[in-house]
């Protein structure tokens, strides 16, 4: 393996009031010519939450190059670390997520000639599912991405896990609460979230994405993730037909595979994980 010789945190402005924030983490002996790993964080998460900055610079020195993302509308801001945009969190759709990760496809951030893989964790995984099967269906053009893959990590095959009862609580009060279990502080989602959804929901369903998609997909799922059950990745994996494609269960392992915030350290959990991805890019991208 080889490490990180540079690491370098940046910004995309994607519409006059979006800005996406991002962290590089280049790998030392094939810098330039690495294949480009795009990591996006879950719903509450962020890309300097716990354990993510190890996490990505463990999948660098194995020689691969990743650039980590916050998305425009998560509701981490400037701070990188807090809920500084707590009203852009409220409006948080799926669509907002798929036009940061267009415009960072097309950026200076993303090397044209460099192959792109796409990983998620828990929602971001429903974002990178979604995202491999637009750039697919754009195969026409000229602006086409190189993607070689996707992976996901505890991902749900539907945003909306909600009861019936929650869904109308949250239609009869115009928004609904998240607690912020680190900080105990209550954020918000506007009725706007759940409307978006109900007139998107075909668009964003990540199970037909990835049959749709036709390129190489890996799930990775903790055996005892409270979040997600391992049945979601059943479903993501169902349609499914690249010979590349695999599902992967990690005993024992919850939601954040053994990580934590802030960062304690390694955990046997998530090192299996970046194990099982190295091994996996390996085999997908001749190098």
């Amino acid at each position: 393996m080889s490490s990180p010789t540079s690491f370098a945190n940046g910004e995309l402005r994607v519409t006059p009031d979006r800005t996406l924030r991002l962290s590089v983490f280049e790998p030392e002996e094939v810098r330039g010519e690495a294949v480009t790993i795009v990591f996006i964080p879950g719903f509450k998460g962020f890309k300097d939450w716990g354990g993510w900055p190890w996490f990505c610079s463990m999948i660098c020195k194995a020689g691969f190059r990743v650039v980590s993302m916050n998305p425009t509308m998560c509701g981490v801001g400037p701070s990188l670390d807090e809920f500084d945009e707590p009203k852009k969190f409220s409006r948080q759709t799926l669509t907002h997520d798929l036009e940061d990760l267009n415009a960072l496809f097309h950026s200076e951030w993303i090397p044209a000639a460099n192959p792109v893989v796409l990983l998620g964790h828990s929602r971001g995984g429903i974002v990178a599912a979604l995202g491999s099967a637009r750039e697919q269906n754009r195969s026409g053009s000229d602006e086409v991405v190189d993607l070689r893959g996707v992976i996901t990590l505890g991902t749900p095959h539907d945003l909306m896990r909600l009861s019936q009862d929650e869904l109308d609580l949250w239609k009869k009060t115009g928004y609904r609460e998240i607690v912020n279990a680190r900080t105990g502080e209550v954020l918000k989602q506007e009725i706007s979230v759940l409307e978006d959804y109900i007139a998107n929901t075909e668009n964003y369903d990540p199970v037909r994405a990835l049959a749709s998609s036709g390129i190489p997909f890996l799930g990775i799922h903790g055996t005892e993730d409270p979040a997600v059950g391992t049945e979601s990745l059943d479903h993501l994996f169902a349609g499914c037909s690249h010979p590349l494609s695999r599902r992967e269960l990690i005993e024992g392992a919850g939601h954040t595979f053994g990580m934590a915030h802030p960062h304690q350290g390694g955990h046997e959990h998530a090192e299996t994980a970046i194990a099982l991805i190295t091994a996996w890019l390996g085999e997908v991208i001749q190098r």
